[in-house]
């Protein structure tokens, strides 16, 4: 079996490279991804079709871009990651950033492993 913090570890350092494929391979063909933004609502995403299309869009929106780690717990087939995100966004994004700002935005994110692979991310920022 798999190593769900090596899995999230590798996840995220496929991320970096901008490697959607291997990204995905990492995960369930039925992930269930969340993003929690309060109070600005959320975005749910199901299955890899539409996990690929987020990512895609987040890759091409910054440069410089990149996913720290900046602590982990697991425990059994969940994990939980203290995230820092950097980059520079390439477009208007909303919230006043414009093309050329700097973005740091520090959060947790909460990965649920299934049959070793990530089968539900839940990302609070």
């Amino acid at each position: 079996m798999t190593n769900p913090a090596e899995l999230v570890e590798r996840y995220v350092t496929l991320s970096n490279h901008d490697d959607i494929d291997g990204v995905l391979a990492c995960c369930a063909d039925n992930i269930m991804f969340e993003t929690v933004m309060n109070p600005r609502g959320s975005m749910r995403l199901q299955g890899k079709a539409q996990v690929r299309e987020v990512l895609a869009g987040t890759m091409a929106a910054f440069k410089d871009r990149s996913h720290r780690l900046a602590s982990i717990i697991s425990q059994g087939n969940r994990v939980a990651a203290e995230t820092v995100f950097t980059g520079v966004a390439l477009a208007e994004l909303g919230d006043g950033v414009r093309p050329g700002d700097k973005v740091a935005i520090r959060g947790a994110t909460i990965f649920e492993i299934e049959n070793g692979l990530i089968a539900r991310i839940t990302d609070y920022s």
